[in-house]
């Protein structure tokens, strides 16, 4: 398998790498030791505008035996509608399809980390998924300062 990491770097400015997924009073804690690439959506040179919609982070992941994952990833310390969570992360999921080598298959996990939802807003994310490629992925939801899964 080609290297997922090092292409992806490749093809994005080095502005928006960053070493950590944090926004605005809410992260996601990181383990040692993995192959990520993290890239802020934010900072110029992501794969995004200023005006368009994204995620906070897109987080790519190679494991030794060459296995892929893409996460777009949501942080919300406050308030959640989670409309706009599915259209963050599908924005995310789609500037991921447009980063991965062609041939390079990965597993697709998109991540909200959240600091609380309301009820009827955790039953439209728990019903809620993206669309990568013919797939339809559901959303992880994990608490902010959550070990990245």
């Amino acid at each position: 398998m080609t290297e997922l990491v090092a292409v992806v770097r490749s093809r994005v400015a080095q502005s928006c790498v960053v070493n950590r997924c944090r926004k605005d009073g809410c992260s996601v804690a990181l383990p040692r030791g993995r192959n990520l690439l993290i890239i802020d959506c934010d900072e110029p040179g992501s794969p995004f505008g200023p005006h368009d919609t994204k995620c906070d982070c897109l987080i790519f992941e190679e494991s030794e035996n060459g296995a892929g994952r893409a996460m777009p990833i949501e942080l919300k310390s406050g308030r959640i509608r989670a409309s706009e969570v599915i259209r963050q992360l599908q924005a995310g999921t789609s500037a991921i399809a447009n980063l991965i080598p062609d041939g390079v298959t990965v597993q697709l996990q998109p991540l909200l980390a959240y600091g609380k939802i309301p009820k009827g807003e955790r039953r439209a994310l728990d019903k809620g998924t993206v669309r990568f490629g013919s797939e339809r992925i559901g959303i992880t939801t994990i608490r902010c300062g959550a070990q990245l899964p």
